[in-house]
């Protein structure tokens, strides 16, 4: 989604911006402490503690502790063991499954649900804690909040801060149908902590805002995955928003962050950062951890939108706003197919890689990327010859064959590696000597010891060969004392060097498709014919010929000789 750097009125988005940032300081709400004063769970209340069960339509009935879906300890804790809760239109209860005023710590087990439902004032909010929400255990919960046509609706709304240390949340914003917000988690007041587990996070399509996670405080995903997508929205769409003083994201311990915005008519941004009393915001991304971004910006104290470029060790991909200078950090993998839309264009720094795994398509115009970096490219990319820069392409396994030759893989712009390359020669019959111009470096030769040659003189009847190193591209002579067929690879992590037009050499000519030479000597059982207009050659690819000249000087028949230390 495109990025607009103008809005429609500055005027207005200045005030919004400093009304909800002054709002976010003063009129966060009352700051709770300790256990709940109140705590109500599908319209009944369970602020003293004991079990219930729970059937298809949200009803609590009365339990024990050998048969419940619901358990509060009475002192903060409340357990959800496969439960199904559904909000009541209580005045001032927002429609929540969950209500609580007060610190509330959730444990799961099994599979839980809490949907939500439109109250007297249009609002709906699935989980309301006004306090702290710590979630715990691991099982998985889905909080949905409803469908509102005059209100905002929320998955989990918390006034102060917002920690999960495991299991699986989903929290997904209900569509609104007038201009009002819609998010999946919603933190007024405090900080979003992700310790453990896996954090699915939804906003709704509305004529509003739209938001994946909005928070008053700093952000941090620990060892977990945390997914904020938002969705289409009449004025703003933010994957994951951030109203501070001094705002951050920080992803550490191999945990991921994916954030993305859907359309919207003002903005569309994956992660907002606003700080309208600074001019500070920072993303920090640490080893071994991933972010996935459509676009990242700053929005301070200047009132103007500003680029926000991730630092640290781990991987990155921005891959909708074309200001991002560092759209592509550390190495990063694809995990799903993704389209760089029309307009946008994206940049693989030196030092970066971006990689599409075999599976996984990457669909773009070659104008949209350009490789400074590197391409690992194993799965799926249509304009891969076409793209520029000064980086390196890297291509899956390559099985080369004389059949094909390098026709496949001639045309790149880019520098090209494989993780591995592979020929197979078949030797002729009692052959002692073969011509080979390979495009890659072999680190392994099996069917044979090889030693290979290049000319060291060229006489009247006599061929010189010499001893020397293999060359990528460069044509030379092997001998070896193999039968059958020898197989040339190479394989590297790293990627592997090819070439695809042979070097130049003062004697001999490479071949990596199919040659007709109009002169010189081509090999034939250890010997040199020359090649002349009555007698044409086909010399296949990745083989080489001598140069000589169509007269009477070449000789009918030339011989080698190996040039000894």
């Amino acid at each position: 989604m495109k990025t607009r750097n103008k809005l429609y009125d500055k005027s207005r988005l200045r005030l919004l911006c400093l009304l909800t940032a002054l709002l976010g300081i003063f009129g966060a709400g009352q700051t709770w402490a300790g256990n709940p004063t109140t705590l109500t769970v599908g319209g009944t209340n369970a602020l003293n503690g004991g079990y219930w069960t729970t059937d298809e339509s949200g009803t609590l009935t009365e339990a024990s502790a050998d048969n419940y879906n619901v358990y509060y300890d009475g002192n903060g804790t409340l357990t959800l063991k496969g439960a199904t809760i559904n909000g009541t239109n209580i005045i001032g209860h927002v429609g929540a499954g969950i209500y609580a005023e007060g610190d509330l710590t959730i444990v799961l087990e099994g599979t839980s649900t809490v949907t939500g439902v439109q109250d007297p004032n249009d609002e709906s909010q699935s989980i309301r804690v006004s306090g702290n929400l710590t979630i715990q255990g691991g099982g998985s919960l889905t909080a949905q909040g409803a469908e509102t046509s005059s209100g905002s609706s929320y998955g989990i709304f918390v006034t102060e801060s917002f920690t999960q240390q495991g299991g699986s949340v989903t929290a997904n914003g209900g569509d609104v149908s007038g201009s009002y917000k819609s998010a999946g988690l919603y933190v007024s007041g405090g900080t979003v902590t992700v310790e453990g587990g896996t954090l699915t996070a939804t906003g709704g399509d509305t004529s509003g805002s739209s938001y994946g996670i909005s928070a008053s405080g700093t952000v941090t995903v620990g060892s977990a995955a945390v997914t904020a997508t938002s969705g289409s929205a009449g004025y703003a769409s933010y994957g994951l928003y951030i109203d501070s003083s001094s705002p951050s994201v920080t992803i550490s311990g191999g945990g991921s962050l994916t954030a993305r915005s859907g359309s919207a008519t003002s903005e569309a941004v994956g992660i907002y950062v606003l700080n309208l009393f600074g001019s500070a915001g920072a993303v920090t991304v640490g080893d071994n951890s991933t972010l996935l971004a459509n676009s990242v910006i700053l929005f301070d104290q200047s009132f103007a939108e500003k680029p926000l470029a991730p630092n640290g060790n781990g991987s990155w991909l921005i891959y909708g706003q074309s200001n991002q200078t560092s759209a592509v950090g550390g190495n990063y993998t694809l995990t799903d197919n993704l389209t760089i839309e029309s307009g946008n264009t994206l940049t693989i720094p030196a030092g970066s890689t971006l990689t599409i795994p075999n599976g996984k398509t990457l669909t773009a115009d070659a104008n949209q990327l350009v490789v400074n970096g590197e391409l690992v490219l194993e799965g799926t990319f249509e304009n891969a010859k076409n793209l520029t820069g000064s980086g390196n392409l890297v291509l899956g396994e390559i099985t080369l064959t004389d059949d094909k030759g390098i026709s496949e893989y001639a045309g790149y712009h880019l520098k090209l590696k494989s993780k591995k390359v592979t020929y197979t020669r078949a030797l002729s019959d009692n052959s002692q000597y073969g011509t080979i111009c390979l495009p890659f470096v072999p680190t392994s030769v099996a069917g044979g010891q090889v030693t290979y040659y290049q000319v060291e003189k060229l006489g009247s009847n006599v061929i010189t060969l010499v001893e020397t190193d293999f060359e990528a591209g460069k044509p030379l002579f092997y001998q070896t004392p193999g039968t059958g067929s020898i197989t040339f690879s190479a394989e590297s992590a790293a990627g592997v060097e090819l070439v695809t037009i042979p070097a130049t050499d003062s004697f001999m000519v490479g071949t990596m498709s199919v040659d007709t030479p109009t002169a010189g000597y081509f090999l034939k059982k250890n010997n040199f014919y020359p090649i002349t207009d009555e007698v044409q050659v086909k010399v296949k690819p990745f083989r080489a010929y001598v140069k000589g000249q169509n007269d009477a000087s070449q000789a009918s028949v030339m011989s080698v000789n190996v040039a000894r230390p």
